[in-house]
């Protein structure tokens, strides 16, 4: 099953020790935690601000601050399925499990807390779809939401959806407040609390043709049904999913080169591997005597094993022209989960589970499971079963012994 994390920052844009607040054209973007328990608010001028909390440091918005850099790399460890959002402070993070993966939180937030200060924090919401986990959050933020389970992991607040603990609350969704509904104009919520629309199953209520026509045709996307499709839109790979080579001042022969190659795919194959991953699109640069060469092959079948993908890998008619080579670069912009059998078999002890490798309560699942399919299939061997050639040359060399 898979269950969607959403995450929203607090002070992560700054790095002050003290109270600080960071500003941009006169406006509070963000601020640490003892700011915003002194009542400073986001959108707010600086000045009334600062005369909420006297003595404060401002500091200038930076594209990505060493906090923010670490929460990425922090996210990128657990899982590729991370969608960040520094400008809003929030996150996506997409993990599966046969259960909650509550231990994996655990330690995501331990490992997010060692780079942080005692004024940042991340608040975390858990449920089955990113726009969940948002409403979630959001809901609240307004009240608390029935049903729902509220844990600390650590120092930093997690709520965890109330139809993850009981099948039956898929509906509760319906019941969440106009307020904390943010794709919904300020004005128009505060028109439709006039007309008594409090939640969203009452705006479910009303015709479609009278929404349209009292606010408009944005109206139309205001329902729970239009905007709950949303998905998870992945960052771009992290360094870890490249891999390259670079030669010296005179460069190399192409043959040369495409032994470097192959080693990058065997260094990029690795690194993939750790996450139960395998390339479902790779990008290949090549750097010329003349110019630089760029490709992208999309693998019609992943595969964790290096030799595989080297053997899909298609060379364009340019690159056997060129005489010498002075740089390769293999990167994945693609990736596509390994089934858990495939891993499982191959890998029991690596990959399998991805995500709830580290719990041992879930190796003594897979255990339990390897024991269900010995029941079932006495012959199953564990590992890789020696093919026809490979008995048949034993037997030769058998024979040659004698």
């Amino acid at each position: 099953m898979r269950y969607s994390l959403y995450g929203e920052c607090e002070g992560l844009l700054g790095e002050g020790r003290g109270p600080f607040l960071v500003a941009e054209k006169g406006s509070v973007i963000d601020a640490s935690r003892t700011a915003r328990r002194a009542g400073v608010r986001l959108g707010m001028p600086v000045r009334e601000a600062l005369a909420l909390v006297p003595g404060c440091h401002v500091e200038p918005a930076s594209c990505e601050s060493p906090s923010w850099r670490h929460l990425r790399q922090v996210l990128w460890s657990h899982t590729p399925w991370v969608e960040t959002h520094p400008e809003e402070r929030c996150f996506w993070v997409e993990l599966s499990g046969p259960r909650v993966p509550l231990a994996e939180l655990r330690q995501m937030a331990r490992d997010i807390r060692r780079g942080l200060t005692e004024e940042q924090r991340v608040v975390f919401a858990l449920a089955k779809t990113p726009w969940q986990a948002r409403m979630l959050l959001a809901w609240t933020r307004q009240e608390r939401v029935p049903g729902a389970l509220y844990r600390k992991l650590g120092t930093e607040p997690l709520a965890l959806a109330p139809d993850l603990l009981n099948s039956g609350a898929e509906a509760i969704w319906m019941h969440a407040p106009i307020a904390a509904s943010w794709w919904i104009p300020d004005d128009a919520k505060a028109e439709l609390f006039s007309l008594g629309v409090y939640r969203l199953k009452d705006l479910d209520e009303i015709p479609e043709d009278v929404l349209r026509a009292r606010f408009g045709e944005q109206a139309r996307f205001w329902r729970m049904k239009s905007v709950e499709k949303a998905t998870l839109r992945a960052d771009r790979p992290p360094e870890s999913w490249s891999a390259s080579w670079r030669g010296d001042a005179e460069g190399v022969p192409l043959e040369q080169a495409k032994m470097q190659a192959r080693l990058c795919v065997e260094t990029l194959c690795g690194h993939l591997v750790r996450f139960g991953l395998a390339v479902q699109a790779l990008s290949i640069a090549l750097w010329t005597e003349t110019r630089e060469i760029r490709w992208e092959k999309r693998i019609a079948k992943p595969t964790p094993r290096p030799d595989a993908l080297w053997a899909q890998m298609a060379w364009p008619e340019e690159v056997h022209q060129a005489h010498r080579i002075w740089g390769v670069e293999l990167c994945a912009t693609e990736v596509a989960q390994l089934r858990p059998v495939q891993t499982g078999l191959l890998e029991p002890g690596n990959v399998l589970g991805g995500l709830a490798a580290r719990d041992s309560a879930s190796r003594l699942e897979r255990s339990n499971a390897w024991n269900e399919w010995m029941a079932r299939w006495p012959k199953l061997q564990r590992g890789m079963a020696a093919d026809f050639r490979e008995r048949r040359l034993a037997l030769f060399l058998a024979e040659m012994a004698r």
